[in-house]
């Protein structure tokens, strides 16, 4: 058993691929972001790979994971920032309105808003990072760039646990049908994109 083990050629890894969200799902606004947290964990993943591999110390010289670098460079500076306002300008006031006495939920969304307002403050190093990595440059500020994909990261896992398992049940409990509908869109025109009839 443990020689055939060894014959094996190594496993190759999957490309970083994220499907496209269907814009039909802005009907049901919680699904939505329930489904780019799936993404988000997908580029967070791979972030995490590509630095505990010593990646990000240099440009790639492999088309796979410069592919890769590439799909967490148009995430982070395409897609990141209507995500945080999606949670920050939509879900987490309307969830206080509809939680009025209830203090845990209130301090939950308190810890997640000073992390986001950290995610935005990493954007731009991350972004420049990846820009200079795909570009064929070493990264201008390394002792940032690689602090800041172990911050994102750090707090992106714990970040996304606290809201798939508590914020977003909590709101598919709380939240009326208008509730759905204003924030489906809100979040279509953050996008550009017409409400789904």
């Amino acid at each position: 058993m443990a020689s055939s083990l060894k014959n094996k050629a190594p496993r190759q890894r999957e490309p970083l691929v994220l499907e496209l969200i269907p814009e039909n799902l802005l009907r049901e606004p919680i699904e939505y972001i329930f489904a780019d947290h799936y993404r988000l964990r997908q580029i967070i993943a791979t972030m995490d790979r590509l630095l505990t591999e010593g990646v990000y110390a240099q440009p790639p010289t492999d088309e796979a994971i410069a592919a890769d670098m590439a799909v967490i460079h148009a995430y982070l500076r395409d897609e990141l920032s209507p995500h945080i306002a999606d949670e920050e300008d939509d879900l987490f006031p309307r969830l206080e309105l509809r939680s009025p006495a209830d203090y845990e939920t209130k301090q939950i969304l308190a810890t997640l808003h000073q992390e986001h307002e950290e995610d935005l403050a990493l954007i731009q190093p991350l972004v420049s990072g990846h820009a200079d990595l795909l570009a064929g440059k070493p990264v201008a500020n390394k002792e940032l760039f690689e602090t800041s994909v172990v911050r994102f990261v750090e707090t992106q896992r714990r970040h996304i646990v606290w809201e798939n398992n508590i914020i977003l049940p909590l709101a598919r409990r709380r939240f009326s049908v208008e509730d759905m509908e204003e924030i489906g869109r809100d979040m279509a025109a953050r996008r550009g994109l017409e409400y789904p009839a």
